[in-house]
């Protein structure tokens, strides 16, 4: 069985196979080597499904997964974290990169501490051009740390498999549609789970001037219900509905002003540093 199974959603990938290809090539370099990675292709109807079995095709230890349609982002991970064989689940995106190390720095830091049920990381944030900037995490996230923003960076998240189960994965269907992560996290956090974070970047998060425009305002409202269940779950929601429509008062602003924000949110020195010389597109 393998230490860790690595669970990646894809869909419309055809275009982007190269995009496909590097995050592949960024767990087939983990230093780690005792993992599987399968790919649920949910529902493609652009050759995604080709792709991805192409891709596979290189290593014995991707395993891939289909539907005949999309069922969306919770539904496809649910399939994935059935299907696992190992102890951890480790989190991935189909356009985001893992640092060489980031398997076995977060399968080890679960294996030395059982109090937690999950552990993510601090990311570097990157688009065609590379990275521009770097966001940090808390390191030990309390229930309050839910209201401002998810203080985690969801695809840098390893968890165990039995904590993921118990809760029955992730919520399928509208009620949580784009804000999946969110509500998985903190229905773990309710309960009684807790996670962690290292503050080392072990993920190259993709995010450019593309990703604000792809936040329509219905799915801001999808958070709203999100935040506004979630915090009731975690007893954090009296005196704190400014946070459950944050989203809302958030989506009235231009995208590029909310870009413009977001750069000078996470655009620091180190970007320049180690992951400054990070150029995948």
């Amino acid at each position: 069985m393998p230490r860790v199974s690595v669970i990646m959603a894809v869909f419309g990938m055809a275009g982007r196979a190269g995009v496909l290809e590097r995050a592949v090539a960024s767990i087939r370099r983990q230093t780690l080597r005792d993992w599987e990675l399968l790919i649920y292709d949910d529902g493609s109807a652009d050759g995604t499904l080709q792709e991805v079995s192409r891709i596979a095709r290189a290593d014995p230890r991707i395993r891939v997964l289909h539907g005949t349609r999309n069922r969306k982002a919770g539904y496809a991970r649910n399939r994935c974290i059935r299907a696992a064989r190992g102890r951890y689940l480790a989190v991935m995106d189909a356009d985001d990169i893992s640092a060489p190390g980031r398997l076995a720095a977060q399968a080890d830091f679960l294996d030395m501490h059982p109090q937690y049920a999950f552990v993510g990381s601090s990311a570097w944030m990157f688009d065609s051009r590379g990275v521009w900037g770097l966001r940090r995490v808390p390191e030990r996230p309390g229930r309050e740390s839910f209201l401002s923003t998810l203080p985690f960076v969801h695809p840098s998240v390893m968890l165990r498999r039995e904590a993921a189960l118990a809760v029955h994965g992730y919520r399928e269907g509208p009620q949580a549609y784009r804000a999946e992560d969110y509500e998985f996290l903190m229905r773990l956090y309710a309960a009684g789970y807790r996670g962690y974070n290292l503050k080392e970047p072990l993920l190259y998060y993709r995010e450019d001037a593309h990703a604000m425009r792809r936040r329509k305002y219905r799915y801001r409202l999808t958070e709203c219900r999100v935040r506004l269940h979630g915090f009731g779950r975690l007893g954090i929601l009296r005196g704190n509905l400014r946070y459950v429509l944050k989203p809302l008062a958030a989506g009235l602003a231009p995208a590029c002003l909310m870009r413009a924000a977001r750069v000078r949110r996470y655009r620091t020195a180190g970007a320049q540093g180690e992951g400054g010389r990070f150029t995948h597109g």
